[in-house]
């Protein structure tokens, strides 16, 4: 599955985190606080609660939306094109 990960944190210490986080289970930031990559639902499990861990008692609103290939394959970028990706192929 893909998945896309949306946050606004104000703590930069507990952002940081989430962003490394995010990074750790693979998946690629398109946007300053959007993440979106490929991940199994097992590992989706874990980061799900590993973000509870790390925003336990902060300002976080963390969105994670569930999408399939074909919402990756077609969407629709405005702007310059991101820097090369690993393992999502977007635009």
């Amino acid at each position: 599955m893909y998945v896309v990960v949306a946050y606004d944190i104000t703590e930069d210490e507990v952002r940081n985190k989430v962003a490394d986080a995010l990074k750790a289970y693979g998946l690629e930031r398109i946007q300053r606080s959007v993440f979106v990559g490929r991940i199994n639902p097992a590992l989706l499990k874990d980061l799900v609660e590993r973000l509870k861990r790390i925003t336990k008692g902060a300002n976080a609103d963390i969105t994670i939306f569930k999408v399939d290939r074909r919402a990756i394959d077609t969407a629709i970028r405005i702007g310059p094109p991101p820097p090369a990706r690993k393992n999502v192929d977007l635009y």
